[in-house]
């Protein structure tokens, strides 16, 4: 992991609350190109704020790192008000990612919300090992970077709360209609999502690995703030985590 502070090259509004900004970086690609799924620490240029704000990594390149975040509170709507040209400080890659070495080749991504974006470049990161990946989004009302996942994945479903696009209804319903019988699925998203898809993983016997969300302080473990419980013990989700294997985080009778 690396502090930096680099120059915003675009920070616009993709959606309702939903923004996307890329900044310049250097010499993190072989870091996080290989470890999808992790998140960066951003400092904000203000003295009111004192703690920096997790946001998972949608992309990378050589040279950039693309974030996709949702405006929920003072800290991101300064984020959102940002420009181009303007200094932004932060600390990344951190976290532990998706295992992207894995037995199998047809992979379901599922994604909800703005738990969407940190799935893209781990869906690049499986094409790129010749994996069938699918991806099932599920939005309330509009959906983001359905572009992008189109032109990166084998398969694209959405699903919308509105019915506005796709079908009407949660992005699980579309995944039980489906024939595939998946090797693994590999999930970001709210909670309640992700408790549900655990259980429907564990009656179908397929692996699932889950990014769990929370309220970070540091980032890198020294606060304790951030913790979960899983098999009698308590794991950092920003050091142990945020990806865990589903039938750790999530119990649910047989």
């Amino acid at each position: 992991m690396k502090l930096q502070q680099v120059k915003i090259l675009e920070n616009k509004q993709i959606a309702t609350d939903i923004f996307s900004m890329t900044v310049e970086t250097c010499n993190l690609w072989a870091d996080i190109q290989f470890h999808p799924g992790q998140f960066a620490m951003i400092y904000l240029n203000t003295g009111e704020l004192l703690l920096p704000r997790p946001i998972s990594i949608c992309d990378a390149t050589n040279n950039t790192l693309h974030l996709v975040y949702q405006v929920v509170g003072a800290g991101t709507q300064i984020m959102s008000a940002a420009q181009p040209g303007e200094q932004i400080k932060f600390l990344a890659p951190l976290g532990k990612g998706f295992r992207t070495d894995i037995q199998g080749q047809k992979i379901a991504l599922v994604g909800g919300g703005i738990g969407t974006p940190p799935l893209l470049l781990l869906a690049k990161a499986l094409k790129s090992q010749g994996a069938q990946v699918d991806a099932y989004l599920g939005f309330r009302k509009e959906p983001i970077l359905s572009n992008q996942f189109e032109a990166t994945t084998d398969r694209l479903l959405i699903a919308t709360e509105s019915g506005d696009t796709g079908h009407r209804g949660n992005i699980l319903e579309v995944l039980q209609s489906q024939p595939i019988k998946y090797d693994e699925i590999m999930a970001c998203g709210p909670r309640p999502m992700l408790d549900a898809l655990s259980k429907f993983a564990a009656s179908q016997d397929i692996p699932c690995q889950v990014s769990m969300e929370e309220r970070m302080a540091c980032g890198i473990g020294t606060c304790v703030g951030c913790v979960l419980q899983v098999e009698g013990t308590y794991l950092r989700i920003c050091t142990e985590g945020p990806v865990f294997y589903s039938n750790e985080v999530f119990k649910h009778e047989s």
